[in-house]
């Protein structure tokens, strides 16, 4: 198993991380850029920096214990991805996306919501609603990334997944970009991201990356060998999902992109150190 996160986390060791180098890298560009079209991105920047140092094994124990994570899984494997934590989920179109799940009981709404303040949401969810609505929808701003479109609606998947599981009710499950904390402290909302990261990162993938003979990104090792994992973890995302933060135009959605990133990385360590899953 690999090393604990709780002991090895960037927070912890004060030692910097290929994920806060990455990081500093994103902020010069911020800090390069006119000042007046840097409105917005603090708290960005603010997010990427807190998920960097966040206690991902702590948050994850709070949250959900080995045995939920585990129906958690084979409710996904069961009802959607059947090779789930096995190998990584396909990109696929919204379109396809709809096509091969649109009678599973859900409804799909897609927009490109390309300003400034519609940029920041990603996706949502909601379930039934009462004379208003009689099946759940799952809406996602086509305006980003294939692949960031890719987890959004994975994620909103996982919702609806889960919404037994976690008594979803009436509730609007938002997923914006700088909401990653907030998911480590709501079980429904990390059940979902769980979902999203054995996708990502199947357990073979992800004993490459994450375990005990690669502790680079644990913060374990020099800074040297923590870019060179990290390195590999970007390799990894840009072969399997054609993800590369020099094709993201924007800094906003590079921003946006590195903090979705660093969450479902981190989650997936925390996965494999905590619950050997």
């Amino acid at each position: 198993m690999a090393l604990s996160t709780r002991q090895k986390d960037a927070g912890a060791s004060g030692r910097r991380t290929g994920f806060e180098g990455l990081g500093g890298e994103l902020s010069q560009i911020v800090r390069a850029t006119r000042t007046d079209e840097t409105e917005g991105l603090a708290e960005l920047r603010r997010e990427v920096t807190g998920i960097i140092r966040k206690d991902y094994g702590q948050a994850l124990h709070k949250c959900l214990s080995r045995s939920e994570v585990r129906e958690i899984a084979e409710e996904g494997k069961t009802r959607v991805w059947p090779g789930l934590n096995r190998a990584p989920v396909t990109l696929v179109s919204p379109n396809e996306f709809v096509r091969r799940w649109s009678s599973f009981g859900v409804d799909f709404k897609f927009a490109s919501l390309s300003w400034k303040e519609g940029l920041s949401l990603l996706g949502f969810y909601v379930n039934k609603i009462d004379r208003i609505r009689m099946r759940p929808l799952i809406f996602v701003n086509t305006a980003h990334h294939p692949a960031v479109v890719g987890v959004a609606l994975d994620h909103e998947m996982g919702h609806h997944l889960t919404s037994q599981i976690f008594g979803a009710g009436q509730k609007t499950h938002l997923l914006s970009q700088t909401g990653f904390q907030e998911h480590l402290v709501e079980p429904a909302e990390l059940a979902a991201d769980t979902l999203v990261s054995l996708g990502i990162f199947p357990e073979p993938v992800a004993r490459t990356l994450f375990s005990t003979a690669n502790q680079a990104l644990a913060g374990s090792r020099s800074s040297e060998e923590s870019d060179r994992a990290f390195a590999k973890l970007l390799a990894y995302v840009a072969n399997r999902y054609g993800f590369r933060f020099d094709q993201i135009g924007g800094v906003n959605k590079r921003l946006q992109a590195l903090a979705a990133l660093v969450h479902y990385a981190k989650l997936r360590r925390a996965l494999l150190d905590e619950y050997n899953t």
